[in-house]
């Protein structure tokens, strides 16, 4: 697999899942990350974020789905 894109960020990951969800109902595999550290170290995903990915294929259709750029 080619070198996931970052399509959007979120503050947390509710919210980000959530995007990850729609993407998927659209038919575009997506991954959530920085998931994992938002769990165990709230205060680094705040200043990172968490992070939905897709794949380099998928990207300029994912970030119209979310409206992100």
């Amino acid at each position: 697999m080619d070198e996931l894109v970052t399509v959007a960020t979120f503050p947390d990951v509710a919210e980000a899942e959530l995007a990850k969800e729609r993407l998927e109902l659209e038919g575009i595999r997506a991954f959530v990350i920085g998931g994992q550290t938002a769990g165990v170290m709230p205060y680094l995903a705040s200043s990172s974020g968490v992070r939905v990915q897709v794949g380099p294929e998928d990207h300029v259709r994912a970030r119209e789905i979310l409206g992100t750029r």
